[in-house]
This record gives structure tokens, sequence and C-alpha cells, in this order.
């Protein structure tokens, strides 16, 4: 109900987007909205419905959002946005946290993540962002998630990710540990392949 409502919301002053996609779930209206809509605020309130939809249910929303293209929209939107002169975290740091929470249930994350150009994207948004400590943290999330891809691996390794991610590390102190947790966590899932 609430993504209905909210997908009706984002689509007003759209009508030829939502009569095109009047057959489809909400699910499907929202995604579709996602990778295409241009404006902050339809934008926030699409990834707070999704992140809500998906917090709300169980591993079987992630897979259900997954099976009609929910990582594909993602990976598209964080293009879209990541690639401007001036990124906008407003909307990037919900964005990379509910890529990271679907893409731990997607398999070949780590592929469409290379189709999509976001791989070394998130890794260039790393490393100028060390001194802000919520977007190194959901930057580090995501290229986690995305390491499940050997192939993904092997490229953020060969872009020199380790020597990002130790560069990291002393900036933070005990206050910031959960970010070098991370970085640590994902030097570890990897050791060996990168």
């Amino acid at each position: 109900m609430a993504a209905i409502q909210a997908s009706a919301q984002v689509g007003r002053g759209r009508p030829s987007m939502t009569a095109t996609l009047s057959s489809s779930s909400g699910l499907e209206v929202l995604l579709s909205t996602l990778q295409n809509v241009g404006d902050v605020e339809s934008t926030l309130n699409i990834l707070s419905v999704l992140d809500e939809l998906l917090s709300a249910g169980t591993d079987r929303r992630i897979h259900y959002m997954i099976k009609k293209g929910g990582s594909e929209a993602l990976l598209t939107a964080l293009v879209k946005y990541g690639h401007t002169f001036s990124p906008n975290y407003t909307i990037l740091i919900p964005l990379l946290h509910l890529l990271a929470k679907v893409g731990h249930k997607d398999r070949r994350i780590g592929m469409k993540a290379e189709e999509a150009g976001a791989v070394l994207l998130t890794l260039n948004l790393l490393k100028h962002n060390g001194q802000h400590a919520r977007r190194t943290a959901a930057c580090l999330w995501v290229i986690q998630v995305f390491c499940s891809s050997v192939s993904t691996a092997n490229l953020i390794g060969e872009n020199h990710g380790l020597d990002v991610i130790y560069r990291l590390i002393p900036q933070y102190t005990t206050k910031h540990l959960h970010a070098i947790n991370t970085a640590v966590d994902s030097k570890l899932n990897n050791q060996g392949v990168i």
C-alpha cells in the first residue's frame, strides 16, 4: 500500500510514465521511476519507501526486488548521481546503504556493478571522501558487497583499492571504529583474491 501511494505521489506530473506502467507492480513503478526521475526530493522519497519495504519484511522481499531488477535500478541511480561534478551525498548515502543491503543477497551484484560502471565509481567516491566517516563507511560497505565476485575484487585490487583502504585506517580514532572494522572486514573477505 505504501509503495503504491509513494509511486502515485512520485508519478504526479509524469502522466505518460504512469500510464505506460499501469500494468506493473508498485515495486516496478518505484524502480523505473528511480532510474528516470531527476529531482532530489522524488529520489529521496523513493529510496525511503524502498528502504522501508525491505526493512519491514523478510529476505523474500529483497529477493523479489532483485528479481524485478532492483539491483540494476540502484546501480543505475548510483552511476547517475555519482558521476556528477559535485555528487549529492544527501542522495548517495541512503542509496549506497540500500545497495549494500540488496547486494548482500544478490549473487551477481559484482558483475552487475561492473556492467553498470559502478565499481570504479564507488572506489573513486571512497578515495575522495576519506575525511567523511559516514560517506566512507557507506562506500566501504558497497565495495565489500561488490567483492563477492572474484573478477570485481580483482578489478578493485588492480585499481589500488587496498591502498585506498589502508590510507583510511590512520585517519580514524576509536570514535570511528565502525568504519575501521568495515575496512578490515573488506580486506579480510578478499584476502588472497586482491
